[in-house]
C-alpha cells in the first residue's frame, strides 16, 4: 500500500468527524432516526436532542480537528523516516485506536453534559 493511501487513511475517520461536527453545530438537523447524535436520552425531547446535536458538533470539531492534525503529521513523518509493511500495519491500527478512543470521549462527554442540562437516566 502506498503511503498517500495510508496518509488518506488515517487522516479519514478524523476529518470525516470534524466535518460532521461542523455540520450537527452549524445546521442541526430535526430530530430524526437517521443522522445526529442518537440515544435514548438524546431522542427523549426535542430540547435534548438540539442540546445534544450543538454539544456533539462542538466536541467533535475541538477534538477530531486536532486530532487529524496530529495524526496525518505523525504517521508521515514515520512513513518518511520508512516503515516495513507491518510498521504501516501497527502504525494504521493505532491511529484507529486513537480515533475510536476520542470518538468515545466525545460520546461520553455529550451523555454526562446531557444529562446536567436535564436529562434523567432510565
Amino acid at each position: 500500500m502506498s503511503d498517500f493511501l495510508i496518509l488518506a487513511a488515517v487522516a479519514a475517520v478524523p476529518f470525516v468527524s470534524a466535518v460532521t461536527g461542523i455540520i450537527l453545530r452549524r445546521n442541526p438537523p430535526c430530530r430524526n432516526v437517521i443522522f445526529g447524535y442518537r440515544t435514548k436520552l438524546s431522542m427523549s425531547c426535542d430540547e435534548l436532542w438540539n442540546t445534544a446535536q450543538r454539544l456533539c458538533g462542538r466536541l467533535l470539531t475541538a477534538v477530531c480537528a486536532p486530532l487529524t492534525v496530529a495524526v496525518t503529521a505523525v504517521c508521515a513523518v514515520l512513513l518518511k523516516n520508512g516503515l516495513d509493511s507491518n510498521g504501516k500495519f501497527i502504525l494504521m491500527c493505532v491511529s484507529v485506536g486513537v480515533e475510536i478512543a476520542a470518538l468515545a470521549a466525545v460520546n461520553i462527554a455529550v451523555e454526562r453534559l446531557l444529562k446536567k442540562a436535564g436529562g434523567r437516566s432510565e
